[in-house]
């Protein structure tokens, strides 16, 4: 059995955020300068706003009876464990796991996007068809992504079975958990990592909630899978907080598998 309930929140405001924001914003390549290049992106530290959103993300959590966990997970990137310490809950006792940390993007991370589009164009083939797949020069892909979480998930169903969990993590890692729990196909799974709509964004100190127990009635028996889901966005990104919605993983038919086969080939159904 799992948890009765799995908060997982994003990081606060990172150096790295920042940099990629300006640069999207400005196209100056010269943010990415030899020194913030030589910063492995698991070193990178939060800003003061995300030191912000982080302690807004705390008082969120506490103003909604959110006090106490039977477990508190953390990644072990410096940006994940300063903001688990900037919640600031009380009788704290953060346990942190290497399984936590963002995806790897390998080279590059320590390129700017300038050298990776002239040197590296064919390296990124299929990451906007493929993008569960893709793994970017000694880097991780979604799926690797996939095998950490689902290590997590086997260590929680032994350990946490009906217990309240909290895990300070990144953006990459909580879609990752989305695609896992929720049974995702690859179609589906694909246009989920590339769609810019606001349903697949992670701000900055988003929670996402996952239970087990029927939030309409919480005089029901827990059920045996989290089946319901919401997003709670403290720092901002979108509204406060989402209404629940229930889970449905899609089992298929003998004629439902060929068409998604269709799909991951990108054929046309007859």
């Amino acid at each position: 059995m799992m948890p009765r309930n799995l908060y997982l929140l994003r990081h606060g405001q990172s150096e790295g955020n920042l940099v990629r924001r300006q640069f999207e914003s400005t196209g100056d390549n010269s943010l990415y300068s030899e020194d913030f290049l030589n910063i492995h992106e698991s070193q990178y530290n939060l800003t003061p706003e995300g030191v912000r959103q982080a302690k807004l993300a705390g008082n969120w959590l506490k103003e909604n009876g959110l006090t106490y966990f039977n477990r508190k997970l953390v990644s072990n990137n410096n940006r994940a464990m300063q903001t688990a310490a900037h919640l600031n809950l009380h009788n704290a006792d953060w346990m942190i796991d290497f399984n936590l940390r963002e995806r790897d993007g390998g080279l590059f991370n320590v390129i700017s996007p300038e050298q990776r589009d002239l040197d590296y164009s064919d390296q990124q083939k299929f990451y906007d068809t493929q993008s569960f797949f893709y793994r970017p020069p000694q880097g991780e892909s979604v799926a690797d992504v996939a095998q950490r979480v689902k290590i997590i998930l086997d260590t929680l169903a032994r350990e946490c079975d009906g217990k309240d969990v909290l895990a300070v993590c990144h953006g990459h890692v909580m879609r990752t958990f989305r695609i896992v729990l929720e049974r995702m196909c690859l179609s589906k799974i694909n246009d989920y990592l590339s769609t810019k709509e606001a349903w697949a964004s992670v701000p900055n100190c988003a929670i996402v909630q996952y239970t087990r127990q029927n939030p309409w009635n919480k005089n029901q028996a827990l059920d045996d899978h989290f089946n319901w889901v919401r997003i709670i966005r403290p720092a901002g990104g979108g509204e406060l907080v989402d209404r629940f919605t229930e889970i449905k993983r899609k089992k298929f038919s003998n004629q439902e598998l060929l068409q998604e086969a269709a799909k991951n080939r990108n054929l046309k159904k007859d």
